[in-house]
């Protein structure tokens, strides 16, 4: 029953509206926030609205996912942790079995 609960509260962690975009978009470099506005814009096709990333920022800060620091030069800037990372291979592996059953779900 444990690892139910285990799958569970990672569902639960990439639920919130924003999560997986957020993640994503930090897989490759760090990102200060008005390029992340821009990032998860243009994937989405859709308005991103400021208080709802800045709660799924601070909440995947909170969880050990994402670090907000500031750099000399750059200014202030979010970027994945070793755990965040780890997150991002987890999802590219639930993509990979999506491509793979994409014919078995429901439209």
């Amino acid at each position: 029953m444990s690892n139910l609960v285990l799958i569970h509260r990672v569902l639960r962690l990439v639920q919130p509206k924003l999560t997986v975009e957020a993640v994503t978009a930090l897989a490759d470099s760090p990102q200060r926030y008005s390029d992340l506005v821009r990032i998860i814009t243009v994937v989405t096709d859709e308005t991103v609205h400021p208080r709802t990333l800045i709660d799924t920022l601070r909440k995947l800060q909170e969880n050990g996912i994402v670090d907000h620091n500031t750099v000399h030069d750059d200014g202030a800037v979010y970027r994945l942790t070793r755990t965040g990372h780890e997150l991002v291979r987890l999802l590219s592996d639930i993509e990979r079995w999506g491509e793979d059953n994409t014919d078995s779900f429901d439209e």
